[in-house]
């Protein structure tokens, strides 16, 4: 057992003194590698241009309360081609002309949540303004593509609130006719059916009226700008420096990367060393 021990021991510091004379054999390839990869590093960190990122959250255009379409559904809608208008693709690309796609998918971060009626939409571009403009292009891409969506409903519920008043105001009237009739007549006993029946189409009449004031009083809360309301903003849009990877860790993964060039490098003039001179041998033989 401790004989076992002892030559693991060994089989160790026979690995370790190797891995140490290949590192000195080949020192200069590793030391060149390295300080090329810090170099790249440096020059990485030190010419990328800063880019901007501007953020925007959207709420969804909703009636009576509901949305028009989920985030979800949105979220697929802005990534499809010709969503966006001629004049928001050229806002959101450097290049002269948009891409041929006529899609913002590569370009757009967007989240959203699965109980929250919000799209956060987030893009890069490589300056303060070209970031506020694109972003309040897409914004009112939305925003316009969202009324097309809420103009029929609210159309539809207009129309529903028209024919209630007009229905209040006829019941009103027979109502007050039905109380004038009353009133003129003596209620005897060969006219006290004929007073019955004004009277109890008074009380439906009437019946009817708190009815339909209370479908009208819930039609107009659901078209109140709480209930209803176009795709807006839920917060002013956002422009910061985006963000990026740290200086020193940029630096320490190039040197890493160097290092580690540097090491196959020798590793494979070694490999060289070794079976070159076998391999013309074996031709030779």
């Amino acid at each position: 057992m401790k004989n076992k021990i002892r030559e693991d021991i060994a089989d160790e510091e026979i690995g370790l003194i190797e891995v140490a004379q290949f590192l000195i054999d080949n020192r200069s390839w590793i030391a060149l590698c390295t300080v090329a990869g810090l170099l790249l590093g440096s020059l990485y960190v030190g010419f990328k241009p800063a880019s901007f990122e501007a953020s925007a959250s959207i709420q969804v255009a909703k009636v009576a309360g509901e949305e028009v379409e989920t985030t979800a559904v949105l979220n697929e809608k802005i990534k499809l081609p010709l969503y966006f208008s001629t004049s928001t693709l050229h806002a959101c690309h450097n290049e002269s002309t948009p891409p041929p796609s006529g899609s913002l998918a590569g370009l757009l971060t967007t989240q959203t949540s699965k109980n929250s009626p919000l799209l956060n939409i987030s893009v890069k571009m490589a300056s303060h303004d070209k970031a506020k403009e694109c972003i309040l292009q897409v914004v009112n891409d939305i925003q316009s593509h969202q009324s097309l969506l809420i103009k029929p409903l609210i159309q539809k519920q207009q129309s529903l609130r028209n024919t209630l008043l007009s229905k209040i105001n006829v019941a009103e009237e027979i109502t007050q006719f039905l109380s004038t009739q009353l009133a003129r007549r003596s209620i005897s006993n060969e006219r006290f059916a004929a007073a019955a029946m004004l009277l109890a189409t008074s009380t439906t009449k009437e019946h009817e009226i708190k009815d339909l004031r209370a479908q009208l009083m819930d039609l107009e809360n659901e078209m109140s700008p709480h209930q209803t309301a176009e795709a807006i903003l839920a917060a002013p849009i956002a422009i910061n420096l985006a963000a990026e990877p740290k200086v020193w860790l940029v630096l320490f993964l190039a040197t890493l990367a160097g290092f580690f060039t540097g090491a196959l490098l020798g590793a494979v003039k070694s490999w060289l060393i070794v079976s070159w001179p076998a391999s013309i041998k074996q031709v030779k033989a």
